[in-house]
């Protein structure tokens, strides 16, 4: 069963800079009303962990999550550090000039695809900390790899400017079935309108119904 849930988030359909999440816990900002508890609970099935980053709610651009860890940017304040710590996972702070690190690095549970513009000896942390190996490469020529795609162990959804090459390469870096989608009546940044894991998704409440489709084809 994997379930499709529309929502908006503090009114607008980009949910994916406000929630992130893997197969145990999502994280959600303080001020998301408790109604969105329950359909995390439902449709994604894990427990929910309310936090800030930098007092910002903006959770899914400052972290990168998998089961095994989470990475947080350097204006990270060391009580929220505290506070995800004591989620149980692996907690590291990146050592890099970059703030929206979510960007810049797709994360599944055995690969992570990081951008050429994340400093190489920030590599070796993801690595460790995510418990993966780290591929350097682009999507389309972008950097902005984690923006332009989402993915669960089942398959990777990428934006409609990768190439078929791109599709080959990711289906071979994750093991996964790969395949173009967007979220949002046609925004191809797709980390910014889906959060996603093994369970099921919520996606932007302006998602239209193929959209749906090709979502549930792909990691469903």
């Amino acid at each position: 069963m994997f379930d499709i849930v529309p929502i908006r988030v503090f009114g607008t359909s980009s949910i994916g800079v406000f929630l992130a999440t893997n197969n145990s816990v999502t994280f959600l900002p303080p001020d998301v009303p408790e109604k969105i508890d329950d359909i995390v609970r439902n449709t994604l099935r894990t427990t929910v962990a309310r936090l800030t980053v930098a007092k910002s709610p903006l959770l899914g651009i400052f972290t990168v999550v998998n089961d095994n860890g989470v990475l947080l940017p350097p204006m990270v304040l060391e009580e929220e550090i505290r506070l995800f710590k004591a989620l149980g996972l692996n907690v590291e702070v990146l050592n890099t000039k970059y703030t929206a690190i979510s960007n810049l690095i797709l994360a599944g549970n055995k690969v992570g695809l990081v951008s050429p513009l994340l400093e190489p000896s920030v590599r070796k942390v993801v690595a460790d900390v995510l418990g993966v190996e780290v591929i350097v490469d682009t999507i389309a020529g972008n950097p902005l790899v984690g923006s332009l795609a989402v993915l669960n162990s089942r398959g990777v959804l990428v934006a409609p400017e990768a190439t078929d090459e791109d599709l080959k390469k990711l289906a071979e870096y994750f093991k996964a079935k790969t395949d173009l989608g967007t979220v949002n009546k046609g925004k191809s940044f797709l980390r910014g309108g889906i959060v996603v894991n093994d369970h099921g998704a919520l996606v932007g409440d302006e998602t239209a119904g193929p959209e749906f489709m090709r979502i549930q084809q792909v990691l469903g």
